[in-house]
């Protein structure tokens, strides 16, 4: 998790592209890079909790 409540929205409030892993505005519903449409939000969990 980041420091700051902003840093992390900042941060985690991003759409990754499946197939190039490109990172993408909130509002996308394709890809900058490649055009993928394709689109997951990022996972907000952090993976170093998992156990």
């Amino acid at each position: 998790m980041a420091r700051f409540p902003e840093a992390e929205k900042k941060l985690l409030n991003v759409k990754i592209c499946m197939k190039c892993k490109a990172r993408n505005s909130v509002r996308a519903d394709r890809c900058r890079k490649c055009g993928y449409t394709g689109l997951r939000m990022k996972s907000k969990m952090s993976k170093a909790g998992k156990g």
